[in-house]
């Protein structure tokens, strides 16, 4: 008699052993998912960031690039020698231009996790090629 209750005890101790493993291994499992699940929404939200930065830019840059175009036609109405000093800042707005956009397509190649490494990049050389237009829309009236 004993010998079966000291058996029937031992079985209950392994039931319940069991029973809460299978309880543990279920809540990592949960946090597991949990974790894998707050990853993807925040790759999401860098993803949707990244977006709206690249769809930002690419306004500015449009914006910038025709203004550009707009005083390239300007020039006409200035004399010979306005216009050999504005040819010379002309050149230098588009030689910037083309420095902002081949950042910015670095923005726009890399990968979700690898853009923000290229956004400083970027936003210097549009913030300088705003400032050079600013001097040069300043000097021309």
């Amino acid at each position: 008699m004993k010998r079966n209750a000291v058996i029937l005890a031992l079985a209950c101790v392994i039931s319940a052993n069991a029973a809460g493993l299978r309880a543990q291994s279920t809540s990592s499992e949960k946090v597991k998912e949990d974790v894998k699940q707050t990853a993807g929404d925040a790759n999401t939200y860098v993803g949707e960031k990244k977006a709206d930065y690249e769809k930002r830019i690419k306004a500015e840059l449009d914006d910038l690039g025709a203004r550009i175009d707009q005083l390239n036609k300007k020039m006409s109405a200035l004399g010979e020698e306005g216009r050999k000093k504005a040819k010379a800042q002309l050149k230098e707005l588009k030689k910037k231009k083309r420095v902002a956009g081949r950042k910015f397509d670095k923005v726009k190649a890399a990968s979700q996790k690898e853009w923000g490494k290229f956004k400083a990049g970027v936003d210097d050389a549009v913030n300088d090629l705003k400032k050079t237009y600013e001097d040069f829309t300043a000097n021309m009236k």
